[in-house]
């Protein structure tokens, strides 16, 4: 009886858990179903126009199902010669990866933030189980995966495909997402600190996701060996079949077994992993704002900058393969507004490529700065106001290291396309043209950050607006063709006043007045947070 009154009172007040994180993340929950799930649905809304005859859907699985770069980024997918099978293998990238991303992320700010922050400790003070929190959070990342994979079902549905083949997908993306929820509950049991929990979790991810790409590549049984190819081998919209379902399922409950054991060999507020003893003395440069900045986000810089410059090689070693996917569907030359062949849409492609990666690297800016409203509220940002450091210098420091790894980030991922398209074409005399290529969106960049400093700035409670226009750029790139946005609604992403290089000319005074606008942005940002108080809107 013992026991069994020790395993019930392990689990008290879930229940109450799970309505506080209701309440916490009422607008960020929503915000990240809109976000992905609207992404999703969009995409797989703008697909099937596009192939609307068994020659084009033919067209399609000849150069993309037989391509090796497609593989990598998507595995092979099942049906890819039938409509549903190419919106499967279109989605499939961002679907997955946002997916397992976003569970990292939610799980992660409800356990180990929790506990590192203090929080959690005065919650356990009250009739709260130990592992409450992490049934809470294994509860709440079922239900965002849940929310994400009924978008995108009900998407395809929407358009016609086949029941069997869509409720397979949902279901496919619904339990990798589970699967992910818990190794980031493992993550969050071996370190101490959430950015190391999240730094865990991603590399699992990146990990599942690399392998089950070389594993497709090479065709052989290394797709097993990640639960990216367990989801993908259930075989949507290709003679549907469920049992690799009982991998992820098993996966599952191995991991949760790891973790509810990891929980009881640890400390509360601890790690499993101990943290690594710092330096006896500190460098020089921490003594600076700037160089406080750089150590603080120097491992997420790091992580940026590899993952940009791989997305960067495999979109350059893509583009070659265009001509011939345009030649068997002239419409996807629509698209990003090209001509049906030579140069031009080549040019066309690179510049649709180019932007889209600008928008992605827009992600670091806008996190990179957010994160200074967790300093504040942890209350590290007032011990290091309350020396001689300035307001001004300590935003203006964050600022400018931001904007300069986002220089750093957009040189790399030009480099990085540049390389993969000479890999793929053998043409080696335009590296030079492909680096200032993606350098040439790079102040519409800056102007997503200092929108992320002038919030934050003046109205740190409204940094989740930085994200909406992120996301709202996001999708005005992706699809602002096939949506036909108005005028006005396209001038709202700073990108839409660039040149699309190279299928046209730079043009140097939209550049610096968009420089000017970041400026701007910035100084209102330094303004707005020496007027207010410190962990306050």
């Amino acid at each position: 009886m013992t026991v069994s009154r020790s395993r019930s009172s392990s689990v008290t007040g879930v229940s109450h858990q799970l309505r506080l994180v209701a309440r916490l993340d009422r607008v960020r929950l929503p915000l990240w179903v809109l976000g992905l799930g609207g992404t999703i649905a969009v995409s797989a809304l703008a697909v099937p126009p596009l192939y609307d005859t068994p020659e084009k859907v033919a067209g399609y699985a000849r150069v993309v199902g037989t391509s090796p770069v497609s593989h990598l980024m998507s595995g092979r997918q099942a049906g890819i010669d039938s409509l549903g099978g190419i919106v499967a293998n279109e989605i499939s990238q961002f679907a997955q990866l946002g997916v397992c991303l976003m569970v990292a992320f939610l799980v992660v700010r409800h356990t180990r933030a929790e506990e590192e922050s203090g929080r959690a400790e005065l919650l356990r003070s009250t009739v709260l189980g130990r592992h409450a929190a992490t049934v809470a959070g294994l509860a709440y990342g079922v239900l965002a995966a849940v929310l994400i994979a009924a978008v995108t079902t009900v998407s395809m549905l929407s358009v016609g495909l086949p029941v069997a083949g869509s409720l397979t997908y949902g279901a496919g993306l619904a339990l990798l997402g589970v699967v992910h929820t818990a190794v980031t509950l493992v993550a969050v049991q071996l370190s101490s600190t959430a950015r190391g929990a999240l730094g865990l979790a991603g590399a699992v991810i990146a990990l599942g996701y690399v392998v089950r790409g070389v594993g497709a590549v090479q065709d052989n049984a290394l797709v097993w060996a990640s639960p990216f190819g367990w989801a993908q081998r259930m075989d949507a919209f290709g003679g549907e079949q469920w049992w690799p379902a009982l991998l992820l399922l098993a996966a599952t409950a191995l991991l949760l077994a790891a973790s509810g054991w990891l929980m009881t060999r640890r400390d509360f507020g601890g790690g499993v992993l101990a943290a690594r003893p710092g330096r006896p003395t500190a460098r020089r440069g921490l003594a600076t704002p700037f160089g406080l900045s750089a150590r603080l986000r120097r491992g997420t810089a790091l992580g940026w900058a590899v993952g940009l410059t791989l997305l960067g090689a495999l979109y350059g070693a893509v583009v070659p393969s265009i001509p011939e996917l345009v030649e068997s569907n002239p419409e996807m030359a629509d698209v990003v507004g090209a001509a049906a062949g030579g140069e031009a849409l080549v040019d066309a492609f690179l510049a649709y490529i180019f932007l889209f990666m600008a928008v992605v690297s827009c992600g670091f800016a806008v996190s990179a700065v957010l994160r200074l409203r967790a300093e504040e509220e942890a209350g590290r940002a007032e011990l290091v106001l309350g020396t001689p450091v300035r307001r001004s210098a300590w935003l203006g420091a964050t600022a400018a290291f931001t904007f300069l790894v986002t220089a750093v980030l957009t040189v790399l991922m030009g480099a990085g396309l540049a390389v993969g398209y000479a890999l793929g074409s053998g043409d080696w005399e335009h590296l030079t043209g492909h680096v200032g290529g993606q350098v040439a969106y790079l102040p519409g960049t800056l102007v997503v950050g200092a929108v992320a400093v002038a919030l934050h700035g003046a109205v740190p409670r409204a940094g989740a607006l930085a994200w909406a226009l992120l996301a709202y750029v996001a999708v005005q790139v992706m699809l602002g063709e096939l949506l036909g946005l108005p005028d006005w609604a396209e001038a709202v992403s700073p990108y839409s006043h660039l040149a699309e290089v190279p299928r046209e000319s730079w043009e140097a005074w939209p550049s610096l007045a968009l420089v000017v606008v970041a400026a701007a942005l910035t100084a209102a940002g330094i303004a707005g947070f020496r007027r207010r108080d410190i962990a306050s809107g």
